[in-house]
């Protein structure tokens, strides 16, 4: 179907014009957008006639060039935008707040990024987990509301879980929201080129390396000329499921990167996490095999709560930071939703009338009436009258939630690793079966790093050294033309 719809549009821009070198090229560009790319970079294109292919400026055309890369309309203006709100952005300067710095316990480079955040209207703070970027953005927000007592500020992140584990952090008096609800995007809609401005002094945005391209122009634009935006993120994990991945890019271009781990508990993982990015893999692996004894062998890691005692939701929500299950791919016979499927339905199996049952869910779905949001983890909880089933349970967030009043969810015994970003576990068995290898080093990077004392994986070598051999970056030509703006000025 993806091929026919392809084609459709080669044929319907081209009319007279069609050949089928024009035909394949155009096609090809549309299936590079499908698959989040901005650009393709082609220096030998065919010819293509002047009503379909511009330089970006009127009449506007279906395909843009610049140079030998060429976008879709859409991505070249989101491109363009990006480029525009950030120059605008990193060339606004504000009078320095007023901080000193002396005996706070920072690393030069973590200095360094607050002293960044005192002089500039644009930050980006980078770097793996444990590198203390809350931690630098924190001390900046507490010298920012000293100097400004009045000030406000919003942290914000594209999970709920994520935006209020910033606010926690922090500890002052900021307020959190989601990205979406920051920015008052409603499902299906995404406003561009508007006057809108969030109203703030300083707005702060975690998990930055999640935003797709179309989001963070339209975070960008919301900035008004008076409002300070920090970003932060590790531009090394998996790039956004929609199009582009242009933090890791900015980042690159304009971030302060932290090197040091602060944590003493995950040298291992960090040493790993640092070997995966080099393309080497450091680590062992289970003996397991992908094959019907592997699900007998996760039903054991997940010790599942069947008793004829109600489980306490307060203990069963710990459990959750405490081991979970991460898996590269969502579909197959492997993948989270039919794992996450076969470990409800043995629980099924096993319990008996009368027991009561514990199962890990995540909301997918933001709801504002009952305050859970896309990422928000918690655990239904419910009493057996044969089998396990999730509508006889009530949801514990750890606020009380009937289930006819949930929002969307999915079981999470097991993770995609996806939507595993922004979180953090004790212990992490991280599974990557055939398949896994289109996502690249970056999701063994984001898998590993969510552990903070141990991490165990289920891979074949030959698997994991695919993976190791390809980037998951999305093409774009954000680098280039920040590059060249840079040397105007």
């Amino acid at each position: 179907m993806t091929n026919l719809l392809n084609s459709f549009f080669a044929k319907r821009i081209l009319k007279d014009a069609y050949t089928e070198e024009r035909a394949h090229f155009l096609a090809s560009l549309m299936q590079n957008g499908r698959e989040g790319h901005l650009c393709m970079h082609q220096p030998h294109a065919p010819d293509l006639p002047a009503w379909v292919l511009g330089d970006g400026k009127e009449p506007l055309t279906p395909v843009v060039k610049q140079d030998d890369r060429y976008y879709l309309q859409r991505n070249w203006a989101l491109e363009t935008h990006i480029l525009e709100q950030l120059q605008r952005l990193r060339h606004a300067r504000f009078a320095p707040v007023e901080i000193d710095l002396e005996g706070t316990p920072l690393l030069p480079s973590q200095k360094q990024a607050v002293m960044h955040c005192v002089e500039h209207a644009f930050s980006v703070i980078c770097g793996g987990p444990g590198t203390g970027k809350t931690y630098t953005a924190a001390t900046f927000v507490r010298l920012f509301l000293k100097a400004h007592e009045k000030a406000k500020v919003i942290v914000a992140a594209p999970t709920g879980k994520a935006a209020f584990h910033l606010q926690s952090a922090i500890g002052a008096h900021v307020e959190a929201k989601t990205l979406h609800r920051l920015l008052r995007i409603r499902p299906g809609e995404l406003p561009l080129f508007t006057d809108w401005k969030i109203d703030a002094d300083l707005v702060i945005v975690d998990e930055a390396s999640m935003l797709d391209v179309p989001l963070l122009a339209k975070l960008l634009e919301s900035i008004g000329d008076g409002t300070r935006l920090i970003l932060l993120g590790d531009p090394d994990q998996l790039p956004p499921v929609e199009t582009g991945s242009a933090f890791k890019e900015i980042a690159q271009e304009c971030g302060i990167r932290l090197e040091r781990s602060m944590r003493t508990e995950n040298g291992d993982i960090h040493r790993l996490a640092e070997a995966i990015n080099r393309g080497e893999w450091r680590g062992d692996c289970l003996p397991w095999a992908f094959d019907a004894e592997l699900m007998p062998k996760l039903y054991q890691r997940i010790d599942p709560q069947l008793s004829w005692v109600e489980p306490n939701a307060e203990s069963e929500l710990k459990k959750l930071d405490q081991f979970r299950i991460l898996g590269a791919l969502r579909q197959g016979p492997f993948g989270v939703d039919a794992l996450n499927r076969q470990l409800v339905n043995e629980m099924s199996r096993q319990i008996r009338p009368g027991q009561w049952w514990s199962v890990p869910i995540m909301i997918t779905s933001n709801a504002f009436d009952v305050e859970l949001y896309n990422g928000h983890c918690g655990v239904l909880i419910g009493k057996s009258r044969g089998g396990v089933n999730l509508r006889e349970g009530v949801a514990y967030f750890p606020q009380k939630i009937p289930y006819n009043n949930l929002p969307p969810f999915e079981v999470a015994f097991c993770l995609s690793v996806h939507k595993s970003q922004g979180s953090e576990f004790d212990h992490v068995l991280a599974l990557f079966p055939e398949g896994s290898e289109h996502f690249g080093k970056e999701a063994m990077y984001t898998a590993i790093t969510r552990a903070k004392k141990g991490v165990e994986v289920v891979a074949q070598e030959s698997v994991l050294q695919a993976m190791l051999c390809k980037n998951s970056g999305l093409t774009s030509g954000l680098t280039a033309r920040l590059e060249k703006k840079a040397r105007q000025f």
